[in-house]
């Protein structure tokens, strides 16, 4: 059984990085849920609607609304495949790439923060338990 106070210190822990995280600035015209899907557009260029919806588990009219604004701030654009026009695709533009790359950048620099005040073996161990945690909690969701 796990120890209340170490769940304690735990989410203290976590909500110290979180804030973070919280307040990386980037482009204050770019909502998190929107640097959420630029992320994950820039993974897999073309992906459909229902796809990011999958991805960020968020509806699909909740994605759409997301990729709505993207597209009006030509961060993003729609292509619909010419033999169903029900099937739309969805990647970067130019500029949505260079916010995206700016995002993955602050992202490496907290990461980077976050590691410095851990020695290389710490570094592999926080990293192999983070792996862990992942596949558990994976596992217990599916």
């Amino acid at each position: 059984m796990t120890d209340k106070k170490n769940i304690l210190h735990i989410l203290e822990a976590f909500d110290s990085i979180s804030k973070i995280f919280a307040s990386m600035e980037g482009d204050a015209c770019i909502s998190k849920p929107e640097l959420l899907a630029l992320e994950s557009i820039s993974k897999d260029e073309g992906l459909m609607m229902s796809d990011i919806g999958r991805r960020l588990d968020i509806t699909l009219s909740t994605a759409t609304g997301i990729i709505d604004r993207l597209i009006e701030k030509k961060l993003v654009k729609r292509e619909r495949n010419h033999g169903d026009r029900r099937v739309v695709r969805v990647s970067l533009t130019y500029k949505g790439k260079k916010a995206n790359e700016a995002y993955q950048d602050q992202k490496k620099e907290i990461f980077g923060m976050i590691l410095d005040v851990l020695d290389l073996r710490e570094q592999e161990e926080l990293i192999m338990i983070l792996e862990k945690i992942a596949v558990a909690i994976k596992q217990k969701t599916e």
